[in-house]
């Protein structure tokens, strides 16, 4: 994308207020200081479209940020998304740059980090790109639609639509090793959960007092009544807990824990008491029972979750906190140089990851899984996967494509619970290994009644 650096010429006052639902108590009335603008680009001047999106518009808001119109099926209209570009930026031509990606909170859009928490001056000295999507109240999620499906879908429009186009149009550093994610509240909640869900697309992630934990019923309930801010029945997220609870556990952060262990991940929490910053926001109190009714609860029960794991974070506790603008600008501030200090690693791809899922089929670290197609939704669990075989547990027949780690074509012995089976690496060095794991289980997980059978398997490959 070829960018025209604007110099500001003229100025426009705009005054954003976000009124959130009062029943969700998920923060308070927020009003965009006056920015600068500069002049209009053309609409998708010189931008690349990719598999899923394209730009049909751009709109300089400041010196910095990029307004970017994408058209996506994800969404039933065209969204909007800033991109802050770091200072140097236009200077070095040359230079490429990581990205860092905000997820907003609920019922806030992508405005919210430059406006609400004064972006641009807490990135002054940060050397990284910052894109910001609308999540709107749909918890950075694909809406299951009572069955249905479709629009709105969060998540693939990050992480199958967003980052590739950003990739496309601005010289970033097209790999995890420098791409990193963060969001305060329903945003921290949509930051562990993508990043939990895509451990191969993000390096590092930070929640800004989310709720990471739906298993934690005060919680849910805010899950539960969201969509009604969109417009939508309530539960069209995930659908009814009582009857779809394996789906609400597939996206739980809690639930998918030992995905995080290639991950930096840091968690920030308030505890309810008003703080020194927040006095004198009149709004702040409001946020009190909330930061001290779930997110705190919620955020210590994913701490405990990976303590017990052995997966390294930090977990950081102030002993203040309401939710509001200061505290998150605060948990900004603090999460952004140790995003630098990660990036800075250039850390490879893991050689060994765990990884768990509810989804039929799905790729990570370029594996393959597809379970059981006669398979009641559950879990399907993946262990100390590495080049020399992997521990699965599930049920039925299920198919494992590694990563290209076989290279000629030289027969490959694989042990399956020590019984020995050649295969043959196709021509881009991958084995197909069919995993028996018993009976598919007909009954959905976590259903009231259910029987969940599951059986582990222990698969070895001989060099």
């Amino acid at each position: 994308m070829h960018l025209k650096f604007p110099s500001v010429r003229s100025a426009r006052v705009g005054v954003v207020g976000v009124a959130v639902s009062a029943v969700l108590g998920l923060g308070a009335t927020l009003v965009s200081a006056p920015v600068s603008v500069a002049e209009d680009l053309p609409p998708a001047s010189g931008t690349t479209a990719v598999f899923g999106a394209r730009i049909i518009g751009q709109q300089w808001l400041t010196e910095r940020t990029l307004e970017l119109t994408v058209d996506s099926p994800s969404f039933t209209a065209p969204v909007q998304v800033e991109v802050m570009l770091p200072h140097g930026y236009a200077a070095d031509a040359s230079r490429s740059w990581p990205v860092t990606y905000f997820l907003n909170g609920t019922n806030h859009n992508q405005t919210l980090f430059r406006t609400a928490y004064n972006g641009e001056a807490l990135t002054t000295s940060y050397a990284s790109l910052v894109v910001s999507p609308s999540g709107d109240a749909g918890y950075w999620s694909d809406w299951y639609n009572n069955a249905a499906g479709g629009p709105p879908m969060y998540e693939t429009f990050v992480t199958e639509q967003l980052i590739p186009l950003i990739d496309a149009n601005f010289r970033t550093l097209k790999d995890r090793a420098h791409r990193a994610v963060l969001g305060d509240s329903m945003g921290g909640y949509g930051t562990l959960m993508l990043a939990a869900r895509n451990p191969d697309l993000f390096v590092a992630a930070s929640s800004l007092s989310g709720a990471p934990d739906t298993n934690w019923l005060p919680g849910a309930a805010v899950h539960t009544v969201s969509p009604v801010l969109d417009t939508a029945i309530p539960d069209s997220i995930y659908g009814p807990r009582a009857t779809n609870e394996v789906n609400w556990r597939g996206h739980n952060p809690v639930d998918l824990a030992a995905n995080l262990r290639t991950l930096d991940i840091q968690l920030y929490t308030g505890n309810g008491i008003l703080g020194a910053s927040e006095i004198s926001d009149p709004t702040a109190a409001g946020g009190c029972s909330l930061e001290a009714g779930i997110i705190l609860p919620e955020t210590q029960s994913l701490h405990n979750t990976l303590v017990g794991q052995g997966i390294p974070h930090k977990y950081t506790a102030y002993d203040w906190g309401c939710h509001s603008p200061a505290m998150f600008q605060q948990q900004i501030a603090e999460s952004l140089p140790r995003f630098t200090e990660v990036f800075a690693k250039n850390t490879p791809a893991p050689t060994t990851f765990d990884y768990r899922s509810t989804a039929p089929q799905f790729s990570v670290f370029d594996w393959s899984i597809t379970a059981d197609p006669n398979r009641a939704a559950e879990f399907l669990d993946l262990r100390s996967v590495s080049n020399t075989g992997f521990t699965i547990t599930g049920s039925g027949t299920t198919r494992i494509r590694t990563a290209p780690i076989f290279r000629g074509n030289k027969p490959v012995t694989v042990l399956v619970n020590g019984t020995p089976t050649t295969l043959r690496p196709d021509s881009t060095g991958r084995i197909t290994v069919t995993v028996d794991l018993g009976q598919p289980n007909q009954d959905q997980q976590y259903t009231l009644g259910a029987t969940t059978n599951l059986r582990t398997s222990v698969i070895s490959f001989l060099r």
